[in-house]
């Protein structure tokens, strides 16, 4: 069986493979949600014996990230995929290979985007005023930043 990721990199379906869109959807058995660290622990496991596996994390990453609108669904689940990239970090070495870090590395204008984004997902989420978006959203932030994402994501 054809993994995924090789599915995606084949079909240059990154963006849907991030998204969990279409056959990258894998559902959160508790909330019927996309379930974002399945799809990453798939790249881990395709990606972690090639050499050229960071390569290929960053440009489809980037290719994701071009995808991302100004939507607060889209920046919850750029949070979502920055929060397993972090997470998966500390599990997967070849992730932080030579201290590479696929957020602090971006492009000058993908950390612009990364950082307008967040910064606009942490507005929308405080306008709406609801209590179980707020602790989520905190609770997600926070384990962000435990992991070694940045401190300041909405400012790169």
């Amino acid at each position: 069986m054809t993994p995924n990721f090789e599915i995606a990199l084949n079909k240059n379906q990154f963006p849907d493979y991030f998204k969990g869109n279409g056959q990258y959807f894998t559902r959160d058995p508790d909330w019927g949600t996309q379930l974002h660290i399945i799809n990453w622990q798939g790249l881990c496991t395709y990606l972690e014996p090639l050499e050229t596996s960071i390569e290929i994390l960053t440009d489809a990453f980037s290719e994701y990230l071009n995808s991302v609108e100004l939507t607060k669904n889209d920046a919850s689940e750029l949070l979502e995929n920055i929060g397993c990239y972090y997470y998966l970090r500390n599990k997967h070495p070849f992730l932080s290979k030579d201290g590479f870090d696929l957020v602090r590395e971006a492009t000058e204008s993908e950390k612009q985007k990364i950082s307008h984004i967040m910064a606009f997902l942490g507005e929308t989420i405080e306008a709406n005023n609801d209590a179980q978006d707020l602790e989520l959203y905190n609770r997600r932030m926070r384990k962000l930043i435990d992991d070694g994402g940045p401190t300041n994501i909405e400012n790169l």
